[in-house]
């Protein structure tokens, strides 16, 4: 029986050590959750996650294999316990949740993808829209 908690710990160093600190490049998750008040006013709350990531920009492809001017951007990071990376939230690239504030450059999530082999997320892979 695999050990996906060390399998995770693994991936999350390797994240780590390809970037340019010793706790990688981060980035910062904005999640908002209803917290009270009614449907039509609800109360919400924002939390904010650091994780670290490594980031890629690849150039789209049409059907017939040319290229078109749009580039997707994209972030793989490890998963961490409690916490999943939804569409709904909001990420700040290259800042960790403490340098975080409402005037950060908050980008929106376009997708986000799972590898999670036996059912266990291993890591994301989070699309940004550019």
């Amino acid at each position: 029986m695999e050990d996906w908690a060390a399998i995770v710990a693994e991936v999350d160093e390797a994240i780590k050590s390809v970037a340019s600190t010793d706790e990688g490049y981060p980035a910062t998750i904005r999640s908002q959750s209803s917290t009270g008040g009614d449907p039509w006013e609800p109360t919400t709350s924002t939390a904010d996650t650091t994780i670290r990531v490594i980031e890629e920009d690849r150039r789209v492809k049409s059907a017939d294999g040319t290229y078109v001017d749009m580039t997707k951007r994209t972030l793989t990071t490890a998963s961490k316990p409690g916490f999943v990376p939804k569409k709904s939230d909001e990420i700040a690239v290259g800042i960790t949740a403490s340098e975080a504030s409402d005037s950060s450059d908050w980008l929106v999530i376009t997708e986000v993808r799972a590898l999670a082999p036996a059912g266990v997320a291993v890591l994301y892979e989070i699309e940004l829209s550019t």
